[in-house]
């Protein structure tokens, strides 16, 4: 995507969340609101906070696993009562079904994930108390995990 068209989509986003609120978010963030109008104007100089987010996540992606790089988008949605997963594409016309062994491959990995995901909760729980670290390691076993889980979901998917 051109930078052009990029910073138009992140100055309507913007201007969506922000129109009629800027003077609260100001307060929230102790910015002025024009700054915060600033952001849903594709013509400002500065980038705006997705605009930056989108760089930092996209260089993140080229360095870390998925679900390291995208753990600050994880914890947003979170925080807001969402969950990110991934979009499925199926705009291509489907081949022949996948190997037997792809999706064996595929539910192997999802097993030993979610397991992993397990276990880090119990040995969490060894001293009945859950420490950051070991809170922060759970989620992010569990995020593994469900992303192989949606990776099986793909493959098979595949099949029909």
């Amino acid at each position: 995507m051109d930078s052009e068209n990029s910073r138009r989509e992140w100055a309507a986003a913007f201007h969506r969340a922000t129109w009629g609120c800027a003077p609260t978010i100001g307060r929230e963030l102790g910015l002025s609101p024009r700054t915060i109008q600033q952001w849903g104007q594709s013509d400002c100089e500065k980038r705006s906070p997705g605009e930056r987010l989108e760089v930092i996540m996209r260089v993140a992606l080229e360095h870390r696993k998925p679900h390291d790089a995208l753990a600050p988008l994880h914890l947003l949605a979170d925080r807001l009562g969402y969950r990110l997963a991934p979009i499925e594409v199926r705009d291509e016309p489907q081949g022949p079904p996948p190997d037997p062994r792809e999706i064996t491959l595929q539910a192997s990995k999802a097993m030993v994930e979610t397991s992993q995901a397990v276990n880090a909760a119990l040995v969490a729980l060894e001293d009945d108390i859950i420490s950051r670290d070991e809170l922060d390691e759970i989620h992010r076993e569990c995020d593994e995990a469900i992303e192989a889980l949606l990776g099986l979901k793909r493959t098979v998917s595949e099949s029909h």
